[in-house]
């Protein structure tokens, strides 16, 4: 038993020293190749796509085609509201051709005004045109107002038929707030259009005022005049409703009424409402009764154009007795009605 464990024990030995020599022969080669396999890896790198050029294959990514896809429609969208704007663009309001007429195309005529038309209605030659008018009359409080016959402007509209109807108001209301102003004398041109659907309607711009005039201070200037004269020249179409300015007859050099035109700064002379109706006859449009024109004129917007004596021995304002600065009569004294005519003063408040 002793010789058989001895054996096994020698025999563990020699296994022992030739593993150990195995691997101390071994481990040089084993180590060498390690090595050598650890030199011939080389790092990796991230794979990149494939590289397409778009313009040689005529390939676009799926979501740039509905990039374009969109700006194409949208451009196709304001191409084609440019085009429904342009050809829904309403055309400029048509140019009046203004003739010359005879008195007889004031027959169906109704003038609307203030005291500038009382002078036109007292002292004109347009005897057979229909008239309301007063002293200080306004656009904004016409409803309540009467004529001579105890007639408002409602009875003259719905009673009678007119081919035209002239409008002059805003002197008595230059000093009230602007769009109201303006927006009365609208409804009266929307009230006259109701009534007379076929009449021409012709807004004749405020009469400016003197130079002294605009110096007492209030608001009655011709810069305000301009305004409101401005606004209503807008309300006209040229086709049932037109604009006409008398001013450039009667204004001097710097846009005022010519101190030799005037006795009070406001209103004309007398023996100028002639010339008033002169340039009103020159100035008409012919629907309703073509047979009173005469000839197309070419209007001369100047006094020269017109019988206008600027160097007329015109009396100085203070020489005027008893008119204070409202232009009502002096109770105390008696105009006469030749004094009247001559210097076109008005009686009563306002203008």
């Amino acid at each position: 038993m002793k010789d058989i464990k001895m054996m096994q024990n020698i025999r563990q030995w020699i296994y022992t020293f030739l593993l150990i020599v195995t691997c101390f022969i071994a481990s040089p080669i084993i180590f060498r190749q390690i090595w050598k396999s650890s030199k011939d890896v080389t790092p990796t790198s991230s794979k990149q796509p494939p590289v397409i050029d778009i313009n040689n294959t005529g390939i676009q990514p799926d979501n740039e085609n509905q990039f374009t896809e969109n700006i194409s429609g949208i451009a196709g969208q304001d191409t084609q509201a440019v085009t429904e704007q342009e050809t829904t663009t309403e055309p400029p309001p048509p140019v009046p051709v203004f003739v010359q007429s005879d008195p007889s195309y004031f027959d169906d005529a109704l003038f609307i005004g203030d005291s500038r038309t009382v002078g036109i209605h007292e002292y004109g030659t347009l005897k057979n045109a229909d008239y309301f008018c007063s002293v200080g009359l306004a656009a904004y409080k016409i409803a309540n107002e009467y004529d001579e016959n105890g007639l408002t402007i409602y009875d003259k509209l719905s009673n009678n038929k007119y081919g035209k109807v002239y409008i002059m108001l805003g002197i008595n209301e230059v000093g009230n707030d602007f769009t109201y102003t303006v927006n009365s004398y609208l409804n009266l041109i929307s009230t006259v259009k109701q009534y007379q659907p076929e009449a021409l309607i012709y807004i004749m711009a405020n009469l400016h005022v003197s130079a002294e005039r605009q110096l007492q201070g209030d608001s009655v200037t011709n810069e305000n005049i301009n305004a409101l004269n401005q606004a209503q020249s807008e309300f006209a179409d040229n086709q049932s409703i037109f604009y006409i300015d008398i001013n450039p007859i009667f204004d001097d050099t710097d846009g005022n009424l010519m101190y030799e035109c005037s006795n009070d700064g406001v209103h004309v002379l007398a023996k100028y409402y002639q010339t008033w109706c002169e340039w009103l006859c020159k100035n008409t449009i012919p629907v309703n009764n073509p047979e009173s024109v005469t000839e197309p004129v070419t209007t001369d917007f100047t006094s020269d154009a017109y019988d206008i004596d600027v160097f007329a021995d015109t009396p100085v304002y203070n020489e005027v007795p008893a008119v204070n600065n409202d232009y009502v009569a002096d109770p105390y004294v008696d105009y006469s009605q030749d004094y009247m005519e001559d210097y076109g003063i008005n009686y009563g408040a306002g203008y």
